[in-house]
């Protein structure tokens, strides 16, 4: 078969090297050039479904030595003060071996071993621009060129989106009294916020909250919002200093009525793209890969490729409809300060806390998916 890919950003890229090797031929299009796709400022917490993929596509021993494991995911409810703990033992047998509930991982050094990859295999034509000349040599165009899609917007493809009223912050920091193989995700009424380790003292901190409190926060100096740093952080843990200037991003859900239009596929952020809370967002993205690859590796589907987006569509419904839903119920959880749901929160922590069963359930979740 022969397939085009738009957009070389960390979906596009791996579905080039996916479909590559099982056997089609790719012709990946993007203006940027490598150096540009490398200078990315970005974090992704990378979860046992993308160490999986990576494993089938000889890519995991490349990037897991620049990945940093954690073994321990602690929960907090600053509102109960109360803390839910995953450990790896509370994974699935297959992955308990790991010893990690998942890695934490910077943007340019998995976009390294990616490109590096790539430049490896023959049947992968990378092609400086993002318009492809001549539609009708392909039998697939996969679309993976992000939330702003371009192709989505030519294609007239329905989507239903809305913008939380909040924006991200992130910044890395040295911090004392936390543990380096350990993550948070606290919840608060500002909402969510995670604590990741990068390596021995350093943390990625990804704050969510109001568009108002963002945005006066981002504009104050450095020592004032060190200063309202310290205030999110867990008990026992504080700020040393800041090692970068903080970004910040807003958030926004999008999800596409389909993940198809005619023969071009949607991969990625090009059909969904939600709340940052959790880190499931690249490994839905690869996972929408790892779906997409199984149905063309078929032979009969090959024959008949006119029906792979229509099935491409329906296999992901479920994870990508369960996963986003997820995230917003979470979102809406933490930044619920009603009385009304004070009880309803107590009992939702007691059971994580007193339940394995039901910590073992959520944790397959987080790092499997609703895959079908």
């Amino acid at each position: 078969m022969n397939i085009a890919i738009i957009g070389s950003g960390l979906t596009g890229t791996l579905a080039a090297i996916s479909l590559a090797k099982s056997g089609c031929r790719v012709d990946l299009y993007d203006r940027l050039s490598d150096e540009e796709l490398l200078d990315r400022e970005r974090t992704y917490a990378i979860t046992h479904s993308s160490r999986r993929i990576l494993e089938n596509l000889d890519i995991w021993s490349k990037i897991s030595t620049d990945l940093v494991p954690f073994k321990k995911l602690n929960v907090i409810d600053y509102e109960l003060n109360k803390t839910v703990k995953f450990h790896s033992n509370d994974l699935l047998n297959k992955d308990r071996k790991y010893s990690a509930v998942g890695w934490i991982g910077q943007h340019n050094k998995i976009m390294v071993s990616i490109l590096e990859t790539i430049s490896s295999l023959e049947n992968i034509n990378k092609i400086p621009t993002s318009v492809i000349p001549n539609t009708k040599n392909y039998d697939l165009i996969v679309a993976a060129d992000g939330s702003n899609s371009i192709t989505k917007k030519k294609l007239k493809t329905p989507y239903f989106s809305f913008n939380y009223d909040q924006i991200c912050i992130t910044t890395k920091v040295l911090l004392r009294g936390a543990n380096s193989n350990e993550a948070f995700e606290v919840l608060n009424n500002d909402g969510p916020f995670a604590i990741l380790p990068l390596g021995g003292d350093l943390f990625q901190i990804v704050c969510s909250q109001s568009k108002k409190k963002g945005t006066k926060n981002m504009s104050l100096p450095k020592s004032l919002f060190l200063d309202y740093i310290s205030t999110l952080l867990p008990y026992g843990i504080e700020v040393d200093c800041m090692v970068d200037e903080p970004k910040s991003f807003p958030i926004r859900f999008l999800l596409n009525y389909s993940f198809h239009s005619g023969n071009y596929i949607y991969l990625g952020e090009s059909s969904h793209t939600f709340h940052p809370v959790g880190g499931q967002g690249l490994n839905l993205c690869w996972r929408d890969v790892q779906s997409l690859t199984s149905l063309i590796s078929s032979p009969f589907l090959r024959k008949n490729n006119f029906i792979i987006p229509f099935l491409y569509s329906i296999s992901r419904l479920f994870d990508v409809l369960s996963i986003s839903l997820l995230t917003d119920v979470l979102v809406r959880y933490s930044r619920s300060n009603a009385n009304i749901f004070y009880i309803p929160r107590i009992i939702i922590f007691y059971i994580l806390y007193k339940s394995k069963i039901v910590r073992k359930f959520i944790l397959n979740i987080m790092t499997n998916g609703f895959l079908i």
